[in-house]
């Protein structure tokens, strides 16, 4: 898969360390544990730092090839056993080891003289090093396992469509067909495979939740929640801010999306939607391509009219084989874009079956790439993870910004159809991604209640009925309960959802501010994304142009911009 690559290069890591073999990486781990670091040398302090970058990208890079060869042959044992060594091997051994030498750089009296630069990385470094504990060890290898068995569960997944035996994405494909009959049936036959599996779900989040209030306990923090946030390395929000959000979208997008939803229906002529009449597109559907050939070239050309640099670094990882984008038989589900740091490129991992979301999952994909790319030339590992929120920016902010640009697909009117429907659903995901984060709240500060999967369900279900009214869910209530389950984030990756809420927000921003001056929205985009971590967040979001907050006057700044936008 990563012939065309050369090798990584080397500088401190001798040529004949392996990176799949411990006893390697433990002398590596002990040499820069033990070489002799003067209290008064910034110098050598930084030198020892990039050396250990330089470990740590090139184990990345090692952990990432594995779990792209997984994902992309997720029937394949061999791929499969490769990445269990990560998993249940080196991922739990080296980490005690890296976070020896973050205490040790925490306590260095020369740490506060190294370059500004570094300051946001010796924040985060920090901030992981107090929280380790080696409890927390093997319970972090224990839930890998049942988040890979939750990924396998939804990728084994078959549905009896069309009269085959088909994927997930095969069926979801039709919950756009303009055939209103046709949609419910998709939607129907989704609807009864997860049913079906329901039990096999909940035990494993009864499992997770087991988990996770262990890693609380002994992190020694009062619940989850207070343990994630700080796992997150949210330096800049807590709890509280995201509360507040969940109020302020409330107040501002509900209504919003209140009247998106009666638009909607109006168009289709429907006095109320129903849970299948959300994917559909007024007006026909949208049948972009067919081949991975052909999603490549256009989404080059889109990228090429946003700024031709986009263009030239995705044609570049075509050119590299960097890019799985089609679903296909033994393929993991989901999307997302990994760095292979020590190399310096991104790849960019997708299920695509043709539909129009396919093409705008591939240009978010895309633009985290482009971020990766941003800040690849950064020595230290630390410096290319910015804060997650702004990497989402840059994944929303790059599928509104090439919506304007999607001529190799479709006409100018569908153009603009297209657009205007992708800053609708924006309107519609935001009190989506609440009620996620909400729920989340709720399961992570009862633990003893979300043991109930019955008031779990009911917890989930308020959240949902309050931010997300306006759909007729008569008779599909049960479903209507358990959507939150196939919301893989909730099970592999907890509270990683309100991200994609604040990026939103700032993707809205960004799109208004470049249908008025284009040039410079992309250029200071541009500069932000170089910045990689080397900012907090909120001067990230500056940077770009853009404004950070939770509050109610926040979010309602840029309801106002859709509201303008969609003319509502």
């Amino acid at each position: 898969m990563f012939g065309s690559l050369p090798p990584p290069p080397r500088r401190y890591l001798p040529p004949r360390v392996r990176l799949d073999r411990l006893a390697d990486l433990e002398a590596c781990y002990g040499e820069l544990g033990e070489r002799p670091l003067p209290a008064d040398d910034p110098w050598t302090l930084e030198q020892w730092l990039r050396d250990w970058s330089e470990l740590e990208s090139h184990l990345a890079e090692a952990r990432a090839r594995r779990q792209i060869a997984t994902s992309c042959s997720a029937d394949d044992l061999e791929a499969a056993r490769a990445w269990q060594v990560h998993v249940d091997v080196l991922d739990p051994a080296c980490k005690p080891l890296r976070h020896l030498l973050a205490r040790r750089l925490a306590e260095h009296p020369a740490a506060a003289r190294l370059p500004p630069g570094h300051a946001c990385a010796l924040a985060v470094l920090r901030n992981q090093a107090d929280l380790h504990r080696p409890a927390l060890v093997p319970l972090e290898a224990a839930e890998q396992h049942l988040c890979a068995a939750y990924g396998q569960l939804r990728a084994g997944m078959r549905f009896h469509w069309d009269d085959a035996d088909v994927s997930l994405a095969q069926v979801e494909r039709s919950e756009d067909d303009p055939d209103r009959a046709r949609r419910e049936a998709a939607w129907r036959t989704v609807a009864a495979g997860f049913r079906a599996v329901k039990p096999e779900l909940d035990h494993l989040f009864d499992r997770l939740l087991d988990n996770r209030r262990a890693q609380a306990a002994a992190a020694e923090l009062r619940d989850y929640r207070a343990y994630r946030f700080r796992r997150l390395d949210r330096l800049a929000y807590g709890p509280a801010d995201c509360l507040a959000l969940h109020e302020a979208i409330a107040a501002e997008f509900v209504p919003l999306a209140g009247r998106v939803l009666r638009r909607r229906a109006a168009a289709l002529g429907l006095d109320l939607l129903r849970p299948w009449d959300l994917a559909v597109l007024p007006g026909g559907p949208l049948v972009p391509f067919t081949r991975e050939e052909e999603l490549i070239a256009g989404c080059a050309r889109a990228f090429e009219a946003v700024d031709p640099e986009f263009a030239r670094q995705f044609s570049r990882l075509a050119e590299h084989g960097l890019l799985d984008l089609m679903s296909r038989p033994g393929k993991a589900a989901g999307a997302f874009q990994l760095h292979l740091h020590a190399s310096g490129l991104p790849f960019v991992f997708a299920g695509a079956v043709g539909r129009h979301e396919d093409l705008l999952t591939v240009l978010h994909e895309s633009g985290h790439a482009f971020h990766a790319l941003a800040c690849a030339g950064d020595p230290l590992i630390w410096n290319r993870h910015p804060p997650i929120e702004f990497c989402e920016v840059a994944g929303m902010g790059m599928e509104l910004l090439a919506a304007p640009h999607l001529r190799a697909f479709y006409d100018a009117d569908t153009c603009a159809r297209a657009a205007r429907h992708q800053l609708e659903q924006l309107v519609l995901f935001l009190p989506h991604a609440a009620a996620i984060d909400a729920f989340q709240h709720w399961v992570y500060t009862h633990p003893d209640e979300a043991r109930d999967r019955a008031a779990r369900d009911a917890a989930w279900l308020a959240q949902h009925r309050r931010l997300c009214p306006g759909v007729d869910w008569s008779g599909a209530e049960a479903d209507r309960a358990a959507l939150w389950q196939r919301r893989l984030h909730v099970f592999e990756l907890p509270f990683y959802y309100i991200e994609y809420a604040l990026a939103g927000l700032g993707a809205v921003q960004l799109h208004r501010r470049a249908l008025a001056e284009p040039a410079a929205a992309v250029a200071d985009l541009r500069r932000a994304l170089a910045l990689g971590a080397r900012a907090r967040l909120p001067d990230l979001f500056a940077a770009a142009g853009l404004h950070f907050g939770t509050d109610r006057s926040s979010v309602g700044r840029a309801a106002a911009a859709c509201r303008e936008l969609l003319d509502l």
